[in-house]
């Protein structure tokens, strides 16, 4: 029986040995850390819990909104770029959507030099949109031929494989305790997931305070392993 070739695409875009950047980046753990937010191994199940609502709840209606636009109807993705700004209250979590983005968009260009990526990204430009990660993350998968179901499944992973990997580089837990976490945490997004429904990007909302002032923290620790 031959592979699905989309499914084989799909694991290249999941593995952590992709150079889009997200390595450098904590996405709060670490301020949580110094917080002691995570001084058990409790602790640190909850707050990885809390960060799969963080996704479902904040990012996922956006790359529904994406999937659902029109590719010619520029205006709506302005709103949609704007209103995604206006979340990004923490400056450390606002410059690592940024960069994670664009790392993200010139990577995919170089792999999928037919989905007309190019062609988007100086359309962006132009009209000085903010290449948020989650916006042109489900913009591009869009374009690749991925479908709602896959780029949702991958974002969120992609979130909880950067989390459990800053654990691990964090000392707070051993790689097979790590694999174990994340194993139990893909199956507790998934029914997040089904939670969460169809909701537009005007339903989006954030959920976890506390991820929040980790996140916006960052900037004040004395010193550092990762970027936010």
């Amino acid at each position: 029986m031959a592979a699905d070739p989309s499914l084989l695409a799909l694991m290249q875009l999941a593995d952590s040995g992709l150079p889009t950047g997200s390595y450098a980046f904590s996405n709060g753990l670490e301020g949580a850390y110094h917080l002691g937010l995570l001084n058990s191994a409790r602790a640190l199940e909850e707050f990885l819990c809390c960060a799969v609502e963080a996704v479902v709840s904040a990012e996922i209606p956006f790359v529904q909104s994406c999937f659902a636009l029109e590719d010619a109807d520029w205006r709506a993705l302005g709103d949609i770029m704007a209103y995604y700004d206006a979340t990004q209250t923490a400056p450390s979590v606002l410059h690592a959507s940024l960069v994670t983005g664009k790392n993200w968009l010139r990577l995919l260009e170089g792999l999928y030099q037919q989905a007309g990526l190019s062609a988007l990204r100086q359309r962006l430009l132009a009209d000085k949109l903010p290449l948020h990660f989650t916006v042109v993350f489900a913009l591009s998968l869009k374009r690749v031929g991925f479908s709602l179901e896959q780029a949702k499944r991958l974002l969120l992973f992609q979130s909880l494989r950067d989390q459990v990997s800053a654990a691990v580089r964090l000392g707070l837990v051993g790689p097979l305790e790590a694999a174990r976490r994340l194993r139990s945490l893909n199956e507790y997004g998934e029914a997040a997931l089904v939670r969460s429904g169809a909701q537009c990007y005007r339903q989006a909302y954030r959920c976890v305070p506390q991820l929040d002032i980790a996140q916006g923290m960052h900037g004040y620790l004395y010193s550092r392993l990762f970027q936010s």
